[in-house]
């Protein structure tokens, strides 16, 4: 988008309303955004436009130190999308630093390379890790575990992104709620922040055995209600086949 379209749709949209954009996800474009404008495209963003709590900005992946305490000290969240960024090759986004000046992230699929909070989680850290040649590299002062920093940090940055109440179980918020298999050998007998640390580790999407959406449960002892139906719908189908 040209600079002027920016402006224009800001114009038109509710001012309490969430602002997305795709920015500086490949370092091709912050050498055509150099070449175009003088400026890198983060910095071009934050000296034309009022960047604030609700703005996301997607990707962010090649962002230098003083953009990364630019965007943190906006309250503006970070989308980061792990799976799709390595998957294109584009980069890692400086996530440690981001992180110890305060900063906000969520996480999204994108080109939906993955559509799984357990990679995208676990490779957001992961990355981190290979970048700096060392282990446990996201995590809060007030909150030590990795894996709970991870799932809530993003919770919270995701909820932000959205502009809804959403990601907390509390008064007023969406009831939407996860409910992980404790009778499986990963997480038989592990309690607390562990769980989060384990499952996203060492587990999959497999270990979900519960999800509830807006109060409804939508899925139950791991089977969508839809999916017991098609199964049911096979059965019956097949069932005078078999009896020839």
């Amino acid at each position: 988008m040209t600079p002027e379209e920016i402006t224009h749709v800001l114009r038109g949209v509710n001012p309490n309303m969430p602002v997305h954009i795709h920015i500086a996800e490949q370092q091709g474009e912050v050498d055509a955004c150099l070449e175009w404008s003088g400026k890198r495209p983060i910095q071009l963003l934050y000296d034309r436009w009022p960047v604030d709590q609700r703005w996301c900005l997607v990707h962010a992946t090649h962002a230098d130190a003083d953009e990364v305490a630019q965007m943190a000290k906006s309250g503006a969240v970070v989308g980061i999308c792990p799976t799709t960024e390595a998957n294109l090759g584009d980069g890692l986004f400086p996530a440690v630093a981001f992180a110890q000046t305060g900063g906000q992230f969520g996480i999204g699929s994108d080109s939906h390379v993955s559509v799984s909070v357990v990679e995208e989680l676990r490779w957001l850290e992961y990355g981190q890790r290979l970048k700096h040649e060392r282990r446990n590299r996201l995590y809060g002062g007030n909150q030590p575990n990795v894996g709970a920093y991870l799932y809530g940090a993003a919770l919270a940055g995701g909820a932000q992104a959205l502009g809804q109440k959403v990601g907390r179980i509390e008064a007023g918020y969406q009831a939407d709620m996860i409910v992980l298999d404790g009778r499986h050998p990963m997480l038989d007998g592990v309690s607390g922040d562990n769980v989060l640390g384990r499952w996203l580790f060492a587990g999959t999407d497999r270990l979900i055995h519960d999800v509830m959406v807006a109060g409804d449960w939508v899925v139950q002892d791991g089977r969508h209600p839809d999916e017991i139906e098609a199964g049911r719908a096979f059965a019956a189908a097949i069932r005078p086949l078999l009896a020839e």
